[in-house]
């Protein structure tokens, strides 16, 4: 071994080995991605400005990125390409300073499915915060080892310390606590225009007379289950939910991973123009009935209703494609059919192979991403899920319990409205023997069960079920 001066390296502090080694916190994968989503979706960076700033950025190009886009938002001007890279030319770095166009261009080639904004931020803010810590951490060290400080009083740099620690934890509260006097102005302005309304929805209105009197309508933000036992009639409440919306001047989006957009379509034809399902299936229609399904087609395609039916389809690629759609077009209302057959890939608790340890798991992951979902974008989030077995073992009734919610309790805790889909009549002729008769009034009464409501009252609604078109329709108990 050559007897020679060991590096400058080797007289550092452990900690400062340490970072030397590991590096800062950060996520440059996280940066990249945040920027990407922006890029291609600029109505989120009024929400990304409230809670991000360019120091949170480690990288400096993404730093001057990101300054770049809230300068150009901030004077009303679009954020895209040729916009971010004619204001870096600008600066005194030049859009070289960033990598060039071919590294600006690579934050949206990089993201094939975004996921979460709010993923993005909060692993940025972690590191912002892990970093600051280190930053304290060492200036408390340096003050320690100090040479310009000759008498060392340790209770002053214990004060010093906790008090640099204590300054990094109230940082992270602001962005999320506020005071009743910061937003009691915009209180007083919401009640305002509540009380010049004087509207009893004040959500997205399902023309279910009821529901809509004991909920207001489906409120934004809100996560709100629908659950019933197979063939209950949960997708026909769905579509019958998402039509009278879209009636109503709320356009929706249909996620479905049961049925194709073609057998969408023919439920949703059948409803509006009341024509059997059966004879639009098997095309047992007449001259008449073929006018009516022309017409019917040509008002349905005026209606805001959007459909996917991809059947393997995540948390994260439904995100993604109503991000984007919020873009181009208006949306008041998501439903999604149905939650246990949606996959948990690239959620919190995921394996690589995008696995979890138990199908609990998955689904309480799918649970609050779903309710993260609504809060983020805005909207009311229908999610319909299956029941257990237990109203079939339970009594006369079985009549539906929010402890029967399928594969995990995180469900009920997640949601702001649950609704059980009940049809006693469909529960008896069970519990009696399939071969018995079953008058029409028997098929036809259906109970929309209120188990849970954050902000109102529980309760159930009568509904009426008209089989051969798969709708369900207000009950008045004066006309049947």
């Amino acid at each position: 071994m050559k007897n020679r001066k060991e590096p400058p390296s080797n007289n550092l502090t452990s900690p400062e080995k340490t970072i030397l080694r590991e590096g800062l916190p950060s996520s440059l994968e996280a940066e990249k991605g945040l920027l990407g989503a922006i890029l291609l979706t600029n109505s989120l960076i009024p929400s990304v400005m409230e809670k991000i700033t360019p120091e949170d950025f480690v990288s400096p190009a993404h730093e001057r990125i990101f300054t770049a886009i809230r300068e150009l938002h901030l004077n009303g001007v679009p954020a895209d390409l040729v916009s971010i890279s004619n204001r870096l030319e600008k600066t005194r770095e030049g859009l070289a300073g960033v990598g060039g166009m071919e590294a600006l261009s690579g934050l949206i080639e990089g993201i094939p499915l975004l996921t979460s904004v709010d993923h993005y931020m909060n692993i940025i803010k972690e590191k912002t915060v892990l970093r600051k810590l280190v930053f304290a951490c060492l200036r408390t060290i340096d003050s320690i080892y100090s040479p310009q400080q000759e008498i060392k009083d340790p209770q002053a740099i214990l004060t010093s310390a906790e008090k640099a620690i204590l300054d990094v934890g109230e940082e992270t509260l602001t962005s999320s606590l506020a005071s009743l006097q910061s937003f009691s102005t915009q209180i007083m302005v919401d009640i305002d225009k509540l009380v010049k309304n004087k509207e009893h929805v004040t959500g997205v209105k399902t023309r279910f007379d009821w529901l809509d009197n004991m909920t207001s309508g489906l409120q934004k933000k809100d996560l709100i289950l629908l659950a019933a036992r197979p063939s209950v009639g949960k997708t026909a409440f769905g579509l019958s939910l998402a039509l009278n919306a879209a009636k109503g001047g709320h356009p929706v989006a249909i996620f479905s991973l049961e049925m194709s957009r073609e057998q969408i379509f023919f439920r949703l034809l059948s409803i509006e123009a009341h024509i059997e399902l059966q004879k639009i299936r098997n095309g047992f229609l007449n001259k008449e009935n073929l006018a009516k399904i022309s017409r019917t087609i040509d008002i349905l395609s005026k209606y805001g209703i959007y459909i996917d039916d991809n059947p393997s389809i995540s948390v994260l690629d439904i995100g993604a494609k109503l991000r984007r759609l919020k873009t181009s077009n208006k949306i008041d209302l998501v439903v999604i059919d149905y939650l246990q057959l949606m996959s948990g890939k690239g959620l919190e608790g995921a394996s690589r192979d995008g696995r979890f340890e138990s199908r609990n798991q998955e689904v309480a992951a799918i649970s609050r991403s779903l309710k993260m979902l609504a809060k983020e974008l805005n909207l009311p989030v229908v999610a319909l899920s299956q029941l257990s077995r237990a109203p079939e073992k339970r009594g006369d009734s079985g009549i539906p319990m929010l402890s029967d919610l399928r594969d995990s309790g995180s469900l009920e805790q997640d949601a702001d409205l649950v609704l059980f889909l009940h049809r006693p009549g469909m529960f008896m002729k069970e519990k009696k023997g399939r071969d018995e008769d079953q008058s029409t009034e028997d098929k036809s009464k259906a109970q929309l069960i209120i188990a849970k409501q954050r902000n109102g009252p529980t309760g159930p609604v009568d509904l009426k079920f008209l089989e051969q078109f798969a709708e369900f329709t207000n009950y008045d108990p004066y006309h049947e």
